[in-house]
Protein backbone atom coordinates (compact mmCIF):
# COMPACT_ATOMS: atom_id res chain seq x y z
CA UNK A 1 0.00 0.00 0.00
CA UNK A 2 1.09 3.74 -0.71
CA UNK A 3 1.15 6.44 1.35
CA UNK A 4 0.10 9.98 -0.20
CA UNK A 5 3.26 10.85 -1.22
CA UNK A 6 4.21 7.98 -3.48
CA UNK A 7 4.22 8.46 -6.82
CA UNK A 8 4.66 5.06 -9.02
CA UNK A 9 6.13 5.06 -12.29
CA UNK A 10 4.32 2.43 -14.76
CA UNK A 11 7.18 0.45 -16.36
CA UNK A 12 7.10 -0.63 -19.62
CA UNK A 13 6.13 -3.97 -18.39
CA UNK A 14 3.55 -3.33 -16.32
CA UNK A 15 2.13 -1.01 -19.09
CA UNK A 16 2.27 -4.06 -21.42
CA UNK A 17 0.42 -6.07 -18.99
CA UNK A 18 -2.79 -4.08 -18.78
CA UNK A 19 -2.44 -3.41 -22.77
CA UNK A 20 -2.71 -7.22 -23.06
CA UNK A 21 -5.27 -7.67 -20.76
CA UNK A 22 -7.95 -4.76 -22.35
CA UNK A 23 -7.30 -5.89 -25.70
CA UNK A 24 -7.99 -9.65 -24.55
CA UNK A 25 -11.28 -8.24 -23.31
CA UNK A 26 -12.38 -5.54 -25.78
CA UNK A 27 -9.95 -5.40 -28.90
CA UNK A 28 -8.81 -2.23 -27.92
CA UNK A 29 -5.71 -1.16 -29.12
CA UNK A 30 -2.99 1.06 -26.81
CA UNK A 31 0.04 2.79 -28.19
CA UNK A 32 3.16 2.50 -26.30
CA UNK A 33 3.16 6.68 -26.83
CA UNK A 34 -0.11 6.22 -24.50
CA UNK A 35 2.03 4.99 -21.45
CA UNK A 36 2.39 7.91 -19.52
CA UNK A 37 -1.30 9.76 -20.00
CA UNK A 38 -2.42 6.02 -18.77
CA UNK A 39 -0.01 6.44 -16.04
CA UNK A 40 -1.29 10.02 -14.91
CA UNK A 41 -5.09 8.91 -15.69
CA UNK A 42 -4.80 5.52 -13.47
CA UNK A 43 -2.38 7.21 -10.94
CA UNK A 44 -5.42 8.86 -8.96
CA UNK A 45 -7.27 6.00 -8.70
CA UNK A 46 -4.64 3.96 -7.37
CA UNK A 47 -4.52 6.74 -4.68
CA UNK A 48 -7.77 5.87 -4.38
CA UNK A 49 -7.57 1.86 -4.44
CA UNK A 50 -4.48 2.85 -2.11
CA UNK A 51 -2.12 0.87 -4.43
CA UNK A 52 1.35 1.07 -4.55
CA UNK A 53 2.68 -0.02 -7.96
CA UNK A 54 0.92 -0.50 -11.63
CA UNK A 55 1.40 -3.93 -10.95
CA UNK A 56 -0.87 -4.08 -7.97
CA UNK A 57 -3.55 -2.62 -9.82
CA UNK A 58 -2.85 -4.87 -12.63
CA UNK A 59 -3.61 -8.05 -10.24
CA UNK A 60 -6.62 -5.90 -8.72
CA UNK A 61 -8.05 -5.44 -11.57
CA UNK A 62 -7.57 -8.79 -13.08
CA UNK A 63 -7.99 -11.17 -9.78
CA UNK A 64 -9.69 -8.35 -7.55
CA UNK A 65 -13.27 -9.12 -5.61
CA UNK A 66 -14.63 -6.36 -7.55
CA UNK A 67 -12.85 -7.44 -11.16
CA UNK A 68 -16.16 -6.98 -13.24
CA UNK A 69 -16.67 -3.78 -11.94
CA UNK A 70 -13.33 -2.41 -11.98
CA UNK A 71 -12.80 -3.29 -15.52
CA UNK A 72 -15.95 -0.71 -15.96
CA UNK A 73 -13.59 1.79 -14.69
CA UNK A 74 -11.08 1.32 -16.20
CA UNK A 75 -12.80 1.34 -19.56
CA UNK A 76 -14.08 4.34 -18.04
CA UNK A 77 -10.50 6.23 -17.72
CA UNK A 78 -9.42 4.25 -21.01
CA UNK A 79 -11.91 5.76 -23.20
CA UNK A 80 -11.84 9.25 -24.55
CA UNK A 81 -15.77 10.73 -23.76
CA UNK A 82 -14.99 13.80 -25.51
CA UNK A 83 -18.22 14.57 -27.25
CA UNK A 84 -21.08 16.81 -28.43
CA UNK A 85 -24.09 17.32 -30.24
CA UNK A 86 -24.32 18.11 -33.79
CA UNK A 87 -20.59 16.90 -34.34
CA UNK A 88 -18.97 16.86 -37.82
CA UNK A 89 -21.72 18.61 -39.51
CA UNK A 90 -21.28 17.90 -42.89
CA UNK A 91 -21.88 14.36 -42.52
CA UNK A 92 -25.38 15.04 -40.64
CA UNK A 93 -26.35 17.33 -43.47
CA UNK A 94 -26.09 14.24 -45.87
CA UNK A 95 -27.64 12.31 -43.12
CA UNK A 96 -30.92 13.90 -42.52
CA UNK A 97 -30.81 15.95 -46.17
CA UNK A 98 -29.48 13.25 -48.66
CA UNK A 99 -30.11 10.10 -47.04
CA UNK A 100 -33.39 10.26 -44.84
CA UNK A 101 -35.66 11.42 -48.28
CA UNK A 102 -34.59 8.41 -50.21
CA UNK A 103 -34.76 6.35 -47.57
CA UNK A 104 -38.31 7.02 -46.79
CA UNK A 105 -38.61 7.13 -50.38
CA UNK A 106 -37.55 3.22 -50.43
CA UNK A 107 -39.24 1.91 -47.43
CA UNK A 108 -42.95 3.19 -48.46
CA UNK A 109 -42.39 1.43 -52.04
CA UNK A 110 -41.28 -1.84 -50.07
CA UNK A 111 -44.12 -1.05 -48.05
CA UNK A 112 -41.53 -0.75 -44.97
CA UNK A 113 -43.03 2.41 -42.05
CA UNK A 114 -39.83 1.31 -39.91
CA UNK A 115 -36.64 2.95 -39.33
CA UNK A 116 -33.57 1.59 -37.17
CA UNK A 117 -30.55 3.61 -36.37
CA UNK A 118 -27.40 2.60 -34.69
CA UNK A 119 -24.85 4.59 -32.94
CA UNK A 120 -21.98 2.28 -32.12
CA UNK A 121 -19.74 3.57 -29.67
CA UNK A 122 -22.32 5.97 -28.57
CA UNK A 123 -20.34 7.21 -25.65
CA UNK A 124 -22.17 9.94 -23.26
CA UNK A 125 -25.78 10.07 -26.08
CA UNK A 126 -24.97 13.16 -27.67
CA UNK A 127 -25.19 11.56 -30.82
CA UNK A 128 -27.85 9.66 -30.24
CA UNK A 129 -29.96 12.48 -29.42
CA UNK A 130 -28.68 14.43 -32.39
CA UNK A 131 -30.00 12.28 -34.47
CA UNK A 132 -33.22 11.86 -33.30
CA UNK A 133 -33.93 15.10 -33.26
CA UNK A 134 -32.55 15.02 -37.10
CA UNK A 135 -35.21 12.90 -37.49
CA UNK A 136 -37.96 14.35 -36.05
CA UNK A 137 -37.22 18.12 -37.87
CA UNK A 138 -36.89 16.17 -41.40
CA UNK A 139 -40.78 15.71 -41.65
CA UNK A 140 -39.76 12.15 -43.05
CA UNK A 141 -41.08 10.28 -40.39
CA UNK A 142 -44.39 11.09 -38.86
CA UNK A 143 -46.37 9.56 -35.93
CA UNK A 144 -47.28 6.45 -38.06
CA UNK A 145 -44.08 5.14 -38.56
CA UNK A 146 -41.71 2.67 -35.66
CA UNK A 147 -38.58 5.00 -35.46
CA UNK A 148 -35.84 3.37 -33.17
CA UNK A 149 -32.17 4.94 -32.70
CA UNK A 150 -30.32 2.82 -30.10
CA UNK A 151 -27.11 3.99 -28.34
CA UNK A 152 -24.33 1.31 -27.39
CA UNK A 153 -21.10 1.50 -25.96
CA UNK A 154 -18.81 -0.93 -23.77
CA UNK A 155 -18.55 2.31 -20.97
CA UNK A 156 -21.36 1.41 -18.17
CA UNK A 157 -20.90 4.77 -16.80
CA UNK A 158 -21.43 6.76 -20.45
CA UNK A 159 -24.49 4.67 -20.53
CA UNK A 160 -26.05 5.82 -17.70
CA UNK A 161 -25.25 8.96 -18.22
CA UNK A 162 -27.03 8.72 -21.68
CA UNK A 163 -30.15 7.56 -20.56
CA UNK A 164 -30.23 10.46 -17.77
CA UNK A 165 -30.19 12.78 -21.25
CA UNK A 166 -28.98 15.63 -18.99
CA UNK A 167 -25.77 17.82 -20.33
CA UNK A 168 -24.61 21.69 -20.08
CA UNK A 169 -21.22 23.51 -21.59
CA UNK A 170 -19.57 22.02 -23.88
CA UNK A 171 -21.85 19.76 -25.34
CA UNK A 172 -23.94 22.27 -26.92
CA UNK A 173 -20.97 24.33 -28.31
CA UNK A 174 -22.12 23.26 -32.18
CA UNK A 175 -26.09 22.89 -31.28
CA UNK A 176 -28.21 25.52 -33.11
CA UNK A 177 -29.98 27.53 -30.49
CA UNK A 178 -33.60 26.52 -32.57
CA UNK A 179 -32.74 22.60 -31.66
CA UNK A 180 -32.15 23.92 -28.19
CA UNK A 181 -35.40 25.59 -28.10
CA UNK A 182 -37.71 22.78 -29.06
CA UNK A 183 -35.96 19.56 -28.41
CA UNK A 184 -34.33 20.50 -24.87
CA UNK A 185 -36.09 21.47 -21.41
CA UNK A 186 -33.84 23.44 -18.78
CA UNK A 187 -32.95 21.67 -15.21
CA UNK A 188 -31.24 22.48 -12.42
CA UNK A 189 -28.08 20.65 -14.09
CA UNK A 190 -28.30 21.87 -17.39
CA UNK A 191 -30.60 21.22 -20.27
CA UNK A 192 -32.71 17.78 -20.27
CA UNK A 193 -33.56 16.03 -23.79
CA UNK A 194 -37.25 16.00 -23.66
CA UNK A 195 -40.08 13.50 -24.29
CA UNK A 196 -40.62 13.52 -28.02
CA UNK A 197 -36.42 12.80 -28.89
CA UNK A 198 -36.61 10.40 -25.82
CA UNK A 199 -39.29 8.27 -26.71
CA UNK A 200 -37.60 7.41 -30.08
CA UNK A 201 -34.05 6.43 -28.45
CA UNK A 202 -32.47 3.78 -26.21
CA UNK A 203 -29.41 2.98 -24.84
CA UNK A 204 -27.43 -0.47 -24.13
CA UNK A 205 -24.15 -1.68 -23.02
CA UNK A 206 -22.57 -4.09 -25.29
CA UNK A 207 -19.05 -4.58 -27.37
CA UNK A 208 -18.93 -4.04 -30.48
CA UNK A 209 -16.95 -7.41 -31.18
CA UNK A 210 -19.84 -9.74 -29.59
CA UNK A 211 -21.29 -11.03 -32.70
CA UNK A 212 -24.38 -12.06 -30.78
CA UNK A 213 -25.11 -8.17 -29.70
CA UNK A 214 -27.15 -7.01 -32.70
CA UNK A 215 -30.30 -8.65 -34.45
CA UNK A 216 -29.38 -10.01 -37.97
CA UNK A 217 -30.10 -7.60 -41.21
CA UNK A 218 -32.33 -5.07 -39.25
CA UNK A 219 -30.52 -1.54 -39.26
CA UNK A 220 -30.93 0.84 -42.03
CA UNK A 221 -28.44 2.99 -40.81
CA UNK A 222 -25.10 2.57 -38.60
CA UNK A 223 -23.21 5.68 -37.35
CA UNK A 224 -19.63 4.40 -36.19
CA UNK A 225 -17.60 7.82 -35.56
CA UNK A 226 -13.90 8.13 -33.90
CA UNK A 227 -14.79 4.40 -32.68
CA UNK A 228 -11.88 2.68 -34.93
CA UNK A 229 -9.08 4.66 -33.92
CA UNK A 230 -8.92 2.65 -30.78
CA UNK A 231 -8.59 -0.73 -32.44
CA UNK A 232 -6.02 -2.44 -34.54
CA UNK A 233 -6.75 -3.39 -38.54
CA UNK A 234 -7.66 -6.98 -37.64
CA UNK A 235 -10.03 -6.16 -34.70
CA UNK A 236 -11.81 -2.99 -37.08
CA UNK A 237 -12.54 -6.04 -39.30
CA UNK A 238 -14.13 -7.94 -37.22
CA UNK A 239 -16.21 -4.98 -36.04
CA UNK A 240 -17.31 -3.70 -39.21
CA UNK A 241 -18.34 -6.86 -40.43
CA UNK A 242 -20.42 -7.63 -37.31
CA UNK A 243 -21.95 -4.39 -38.40
CA UNK A 244 -22.42 -5.27 -41.79
CA UNK A 245 -24.01 -8.79 -40.68
CA UNK A 246 -27.15 -6.37 -39.35
CA UNK A 247 -27.25 -3.93 -41.50
CA UNK A 248 -29.89 -4.46 -43.94
CA UNK A 249 -29.03 -4.67 -47.87
CA UNK A 250 -27.58 -1.56 -49.18
CA UNK A 251 -27.71 -0.44 -45.43
CA UNK A 252 -25.29 2.58 -44.87
CA UNK A 253 -22.53 3.23 -42.00
CA UNK A 254 -20.97 6.49 -41.28
CA UNK A 255 -17.50 6.74 -40.22
CA UNK A 256 -14.90 9.22 -38.93
CA UNK A 257 -13.64 12.10 -41.36
CA UNK A 258 -9.93 10.37 -40.59
CA UNK A 259 -11.43 6.77 -40.47
CA UNK A 260 -11.36 4.27 -43.69
CA UNK A 261 -12.33 1.23 -44.60
CA UNK A 262 -9.81 1.26 -47.69
CA UNK A 263 -7.86 -2.50 -47.34
CA UNK A 264 -10.08 -3.21 -44.37
CA UNK A 265 -12.88 -5.32 -45.76
CA UNK A 266 -14.63 -5.37 -49.49
CA UNK A 267 -18.40 -5.90 -48.03
CA UNK A 268 -18.75 -2.26 -48.67
CA UNK A 269 -19.34 0.65 -51.29
CA UNK A 270 -17.82 4.19 -50.49
CA UNK A 271 -20.58 6.77 -51.57
CA UNK A 272 -18.68 10.25 -52.25
CA UNK A 273 -21.00 12.99 -51.22
CA UNK A 274 -19.64 16.42 -51.75
CA UNK A 275 -18.95 16.96 -48.73
CA UNK A 276 -18.73 13.51 -46.96
CA UNK A 277 -17.66 9.70 -47.43
CA UNK A 278 -20.63 7.14 -46.58
CA UNK A 279 -20.53 3.29 -46.86
CA UNK A 280 -22.95 1.29 -48.22
CA UNK A 281 -23.66 -2.06 -47.83
CA UNK A 282 -23.43 -4.24 -50.83
CA UNK A 283 -26.36 -6.00 -51.76
CA UNK A 284 -26.93 -9.21 -51.25
CA UNK A 285 -29.94 -9.63 -53.91
CA UNK A 286 -30.09 -8.10 -57.07
CA UNK A 287 -32.08 -5.22 -57.33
Amino acid sequence: MMGSSAKPVMTSEEFRLLKDYVASKFGLKLESSRREALSLKLLPHLRQLRLSTFSEYYAYLKFGPQAAEELNTFISLLTNNETYFFREESQLNAFSQAMLPALKEKKLRDGDKTLRILSAGCSTGEEVYTLAMLVLESGCFAWSWDVRITGIDVDHKAIAQAKKGIYAGRAFQSTPARYLKRYFNECSEGYQVNEAVRSITRFMVGNLLDVDLLPEGGLDIIFCRNVLIYFGDETIKSIVENLAHSLRDEGLLFLGHSESLSRITTCYLPLRLPEAIIYQLKGKNPT
